[in-house]
């Protein structure tokens, strides 16, 4: 508490960014109006040992057990504004039903959703042994959640999809299984880096199948939720593979680079921009009244910069215009032998 904040300068090699995630702080469904709505969260404390009520269940309005209770998936995400899955949600709320319903075995949970996205190993089989407990599903979605003034209790309009038709409960507790965001400060600590980031906030690899923990600049990386929406298994892989990354570069103490790189030819070069403005990772820069300069530890050889020059005055080492020629000259005089 004595400690006074202060700025410290460190020069690093390498830099990971695993900045994590932030939770949706839903406006549907009467959260933070409604006492017996609350999120999977604070289910969570409910249901942990050294919570508020010894991991036992109790309804936040008036302390009573709850006898009926329902799981809305979705609230915040794969709507217009947040497109993307959670991805952890569905299984949150398979595993929260089960631990409710061993708390309080006469209950009767259902869960609400659009579709179960039970996708990795051995989720499928925990989803129908889940359904297996008498837990009940409904495909569809929530248009109303109604407090009653008196008991509290939370009268729920259900749009099931399947069937077509409209189904009421009148429950005692109600779960929100809200979307996952980036957290607070990530497209700051981006903008700091220079690295990219999607239109929901997400840190972009440089590529995803190829280079999925790579930044477009060297000895950058990032892991984790700043990448995506991730369960705990993919965040660790995730983690150790941008930790082998950073050990690549940092166990020698030097950095191999590619000599397949753009070069200038000063004398063609009108210093219009283009390349400054096109290149995918700023590997090129254009000085007030000069020829344009390469970084040569960022740029990768791509070419956009080349096709993009009016006038020439870029080509790719060991893959200019002269050598691709002439091996096409090569290949054809082999051909015609």
């Amino acid at each position: 508490m004595s400690q006074e904040p202060e700025y410290v300068e460190i020069e690093v090699g390498t830099i990971i960014v695993a900045t994590g995630w932030d939770l949706y702080n839903p406006t549907e469904y009467g959260y933070g109006e409604y006492q017996n709505v609350i999120n999977e969260i604070q289910l969570e404390r409910i249901l942990a040992p050294n919570g508020p009520t010894m991991g036992h269940v109790k309804r936040p309005s008036d302390g009573k057990t709850p006898k009926e209770i329902l799981f809305i998936q979705c609230v915040g995400s794969r709507d217009i504004e947040k497109a993307y899955c959670s991805s952890v949600c569905c299984m949150i709320a398979l595993k929260n039903a089960k631990l409710l319903k061993e708390e309080i075995p006469d209950c009767h949970i259902t869960i609400c959703y659009i579709d179960i996205r039970a996708f990795e190993k051995n989720f499928e089989e925990y989803y129908m042994r889940t359904r297996d407990k008498g837990i009940d599903f409904i495909r569809g979605k929530v248009p109303e959640l109604i407090e009653d003034s008196e008991t509290k209790n939370l009268k729920v309009r259900v749009y099931s999809s399947l069937t077509d038709e409209i189904i009421k409960i009148d429950a005692d507790l109600v779960i929100l299984s809200t979307a996952v965001l980036p957290s607070k400060g990530t497209r700051q600590i981006a903008d700091v880096l220079g690295i990219d980031y999607d239109t929901n906030g997400y840190l972009t690899e440089h590529h995803f199948g190829l280079s999925p923990q790579e930044t477009k600049y060297l000895g950058i990386y990032i892991c984790g939720f700043a990448q995506g929406p991730k369960n705990i298994s993919y965040s660790v892989s995730q983690a150790r593979a941008a930790a082998s990354k950073v050990a690549e570069l940092t166990s020698k103490g030097e950095a191999e680079l590619e000599l397949i790189c753009a070069i200038i030819d000063e004398e063609n070069c009108i210093s219009c921009y283009r390349c400054e403005k096109n290149c995918p990772k700023n590997a090129i820069i254009v000085p007030e009244g000069k020829i344009a300069e390469v970084d040569e530890i960022n740029c990768d050889g791509c070419g956009i910069c080349a096709t993009c020059c009016p006038t020439q005055a870029i080509q790719i080492r060991y893959y200019t215009d002269d050598q691709i020629f002439n091996q096409i000259l090569a290949l054809i005089k082999e051909v015609n032998v």
